[in-house]
């Protein structure tokens, strides 16, 4: 099995680890053995940038280009 995406929390982590000084929130144009990367913002309380709606938003995105959606997990978590 493979996953679907590569996701990091925090983009500054990000940038770190992969060299990438001016990434940003979202997919990422590479890959990682051939999964798509999709940097997520840290949920962190210091990260008081990102309310909770954003936050939503954000791990929502990514939560769309996977294909899940609250009634496919509802679903999922039945059988």
């Amino acid at each position: 099995m493979r996953p679907r995406f590569l996701a990091v929390l925090g983009v500054t982590a990000y940038r770190t680890a992969f060299g990438r000084p001016k990434a940003v929130i979202g997919r990422q144009a590479e890959t990682v053995g051939g999964v798509p990367v999709w940097v997520l913002p840290n949920p962190s309380g210091l990260n008081a940038s990102w309310t909770p709606p954003r936050l939503a938003d954000a791990f929502q995105e990514l939560r769309r280009a996977v294909g899940l959606t609250a009634a496919s997990e509802h679903r999922d978590a039945r059988m």
